[in-house]
């Protein structure tokens, strides 16, 4: 692990998983059927044969869980130019996949609450309620809620996103860490297909914040970070995604940005 300073921008670039109370007898979410494995970390199906991860994943064969494992079209993979974020279409040969997320390209307002999918390990309340303990075990699909508190801008040498960020407030919360890069955030609220938007990118510590601690700080706090897909619809169009039309474009509230400024602890996995 390393661990950077910086004088004005919060970011990391990590694997991430979902992690919350958890239980070793946890298993495959069954509501985001279509989030599946890429190269040890996640990926999440948006369309009958494409799948959108992190840049920092990359692309590579989509294992989704009970359903099979399916490999990589060549030469499909699209890889934004400078930012965290890789699209790639998947052979599905005789097998035709129906249920997939839909990417919505409208902002999210800071205090929604999104649910976090992806492939790593869970964790329990520590014995002080302080925070969670963490037990290094991916590969099985989890899920949880967390609330969404403002952007960032993150531009680090392994990474670079326009981000939501997540902190962990209090028992229950969802957070990333290191085995679901390439998951997703999606809304709790509409009908029909999940709505996705955003991709699970980074971890980081505000001001003094520890690892899965909680903290009502308004500057120290431990963090979740996803590449908001508001920022890159024009992107998205060009790779040939389908996306939900936004209407007027809603503001996205930056709860706590004027701290920013203020040093950061960043924490690499």
């Amino acid at each position: 692990m390393r661990v950077f300073f910086f004088g004005a921008i919060l970011g990391v670039a990590s694997s991430a998983f979902a992690v919350m109370p958890g239980s070793a007898t946890d298993t495959h979410t069954s509501d985001f059927q279509f989030v599946g494995r890429v190269n040890g970390a996640s990926g999440v199906l948006i369309g009958s044969n494409m799948v959108l991860t992190a840049r920092h994943v990359g692309a590579g064969s989509f294992t989704l869980p009970g359903v099979g494992t399916f490999s990589v079209i060549g030469g499909s993979a699209r890889h934004h130019p400078t930012d965290d974020l890789t699209v790639f279409r998947i052979d599905t040969g005789a097998t035709t996949l129906t249920d997939w997320a839909e990417v919505n390209v409208n902002s999210v307002a800071a205090s929604t609450e999104v649910t976090m999918v992806g492939f790593g390990g869970t964790g329990f309340l520590n014995g002080l309620g302080t925070g969670y303990s963490v037990i290094d075990g991916g590969g099985i699909r989890r899920k949880g809620v967390g609330t969404v508190e403002g952007t960032v801008f993150v531009d680090e040498p392994a990474l670079r996103a326009h981000s939501y960020f997540a902190p962990l407030r209090k028992n229950g919360d969802a957070a990333l860490a290191g085995g679901d890069s390439g998951g997703g955030w999606f809304l709790n609220s509409g009908s029909g297909r999940k709505q996705l938007v955003a991709i699970n990118s980074w971890i980081g510590t505000n001001g003094t914040g520890s690892n899965f601690m909680f903290s009502n700080h308004p500057d120290n706090y431990f963090m979740s970070g996803a590449v908001d897909l508001s920022r890159y619809n024009g992107w998205l169009r060009e790779q040939n995604v389908s996306v939900v039309p936004e209407p007027m474009s809603l503001i996205v509230v930056g709860l706590g940005l004027a701290h920013l400024g203020r040093r950061r602890k960043i924490k690499v996995n």
